[in-house]
């Protein structure tokens, strides 16, 4: 945006319109660098000034866990969280918590298992004694979704390998290839986005195990949020796909379209993370 989502959102619509004066605070738990964050978001944010009449003030949070804190604290009103973040929050704040709506890519996520083409590692329990690249505690995708794997198939995730932590996929990828890790985990979609950039060479790496599918982000608020405000911000998001420039906004999104998102979906993360202590 010209002036960035930080400086002021704009969002409208009868059901705001005695709103008008208010501000509505948004933040989002950090998946690249901030710069990136905000080139990303941008086409969004100037899709949300074109469409509503509501002041948003973009509130910085360092990581999921501030995120959270951000939401349930009242510093932000709608937050950006990733599926554990998301799960860990209604287990603090229960039906406090709102999800609103998700990219539809996230109503299907799965992790994979990488190493390479070359390596002897054919299945999860061959990863036992080896050395394995996990992003970071806090990630649903680089982390806790593989460990929860690693426990399906019997192994001890702290235990059994040696874990090799990286700040992000690409990371994960990174260590892979330079041979600091054996095998590494991170989210499909990244995976795949990451081969279409041609910053993987898949004939050098392989994928030897994908997980089953679960649900990861969504954007969250309280439930006082008034409804008028949750009914517009749902809406705008949901009409995206058909607006002009619609499709240029969902691809920085790296979206096909948004959709509701529904609690139920969250199962297999809540699981995951009661599984691997995470769930609190």
């Amino acid at each position: 945006m010209a002036r960035s989502l930080g400086t002021a959102l704009l969002l409208t619509g009868t059901a705001l319109a005695a709103q008008a004066q208010s501000v509505l605070r948004v933040a989002m738990a950090p998946e690249t660098t901030p710069a990136e964050q905000a080139v990303r978001f941008e086409p969004l944010g100037q899709f949300l000034e074109t469409r509503f009449k509501m002041r948003v003030k973009w509130v910085p949070v360092a990581s999921e866990a501030f995120a959270v804190r951000a939401l349930l604290n009242r510093e932000a009103d709608l937050v950006w969280l990733n599926g554990l973040s998301y799960v860990q929050a209604v287990v603090r704040a229960g039906d406090r918590v709102v999800p609103l709506v998700q990219r539809e890519e996230d109503q299907k996520a799965r992790s994979v298992f990488i190493t390479k083409a070359s390596s002897s590692i054919k299945k999860l329990p061959d990863l036992k004694g080896r050395t394995l690249s996990l992003g970071p505690s806090a990630s649903t995708a680089e982390n806790l979704m593989p460990r929860s794997a690693l426990i399906a198939a019997k192994l001890r995730p702290d235990a059994d390998l040696t874990a090799v932590p990286a700040a992000n996929a690409a990371a994960v990828v990174a260590a892979v290839v330079a041979g600091q890790a054996e095998a590494g985990a991170l989210g499909l979609a990244t995976w795949e986005r990451l081969v279409a950039d041609k910053q993987v060479d898949p004939a050098a790496l392989k994928v030897f195990f994908t997980t089953p599918v679960y649900t990861d982000h969504t954007w969250a608020v309280l439930a006082d949020l008034p409804e008028g405000s949750r009914k517009a911000i749902t809406g705008g998001m949901l009409v995206l796909e058909a607006v002009k420039g619609g499709r240029e906004i969902l691809k920085a999104q790296r979206a096909h379209r948004y959709t509701e998102t529904k609690d139920a979906g969250y199962a297999a993360v809540r699981a995951a993370a009661e599984q691997t202590g995470q769930l609190q």
